[in-house]
């Protein structure tokens, strides 16, 4: 925290802004939004249009009509009505268009993460942005290169910090109900309840499903699905879910994913975000 203050402060300010780009389909775009929190190298931005990571985007700031090329880093939270939060890096490191004075640095990058890769598992000391960083503290995952892959893939804390994490947790709950403090495999279940439920799972890029659960806890669930799902990337979940019900969305994050019983079927792991605290 020191270190983030000293180099580059987080400023919560909110300026109209204009988001210029190309979609999927190479046609030009234009969306309007505004400022969340601002730093030296990048900004928390509100815009109602779905990004894409690494995407370069023209950001307009309608205050001063000054205007550069942005890096998408990725979502900070999950779109609602086509309106989502971003996190975008400057290309130019040079290039001020807030009318904000940030005091000079003197340090290449914010912050230096051990990621994991989700195709190939390599791990690897990353240099991180301050944007870069709250994008990976809650969409839980980044698009970063990846020489083992020779390609941009989905890069997040190693799986192994969630297993402990993980660990952790329930040798708690057994110290407090006095039971063991090593828990095995079959003890842990215990604390789960069969159940076949109804939940809606959407993620941090706005796509949605409606699946169904294996079991509960009252720091989870498990739940079948089609899709890919990754270790450690950030979702917001109903559980149960009932289109005839209004019920608030739970953030939640994925930290188990292992083999189905049928093709392109597995099952997921899912902990509400506040299992921890």
């Amino acid at each position: 925290m020191e270190n983030e203050q000293r180099r580059s402060p987080r400023i919560m300010f909110s300026i109209p802004l204009s988001v210029r780009g190309m979609d999927e389909k190479g046609k030009p775009f234009e969306s309007t939004g505004r400022t969340i929190t601002l730093n030296r190298h990048g900004a928390r931005i509100q815009v109602s249009r779905m990004l894409k990571p690494g995407q370069t985007v023209r950001v307009i700031n309608h205050a001063n009509d000054a205007e550069a090329d942005f890096r998408v880093v990725g979502p900070i939270s999950p779109p609602l009505d086509h309106v989502g939060e971003w996190g975008v890096e400057c290309l130019n490191v040079a290039k001020n268009i807030w009318d904000i004075y940030f005091p000079p640095s003197n340090e290449d990058c914010d912050a230096h993460v051990l990621l994991s890769c989700r195709h190939c598992q390599s791990i690897s000391l990353q240099s991180l942005s301050l944007v870069e960083v709250e994008v990976l503290e809650t969409a839980g995952l980044l698009t970063k290169p990846c020489i083992g892959c020779g390609d941009s893939t989905p890069w997040g804390y190693p799986q192994r910090a969630f297993e402990v994490e993980t660990r952790a947790y329930q040798a708690a709950v057994s110290e407090a109900t006095g039971g063991i403090s090593t828990l095995t495999d079959e003890r842990r279940k215990s604390y789960r309840k069969s159940a076949q439920l109804p939940v809606r799972v959407r993620d941090y890029y706005g796509e949605m499903e409606i699946a169904q659960t294996e079991n509960l806890s009252h720091e989870g669930f498990c739940f079948w699905s089609c899709r890919n799902y990754h270790v450690g990337q950030g979702v917001v979940v109903i559980c149960p879910f009932d289109a005839a019900e209004e019920k608030a969305e739970v953030r939640a994050r994925i930290v188990r994913a292992e083999p189905g019983s049928g093709p392109n079927r597995r099952i997921f792991g899912v902990r509400y975000e506040n299992a921890l605290h």
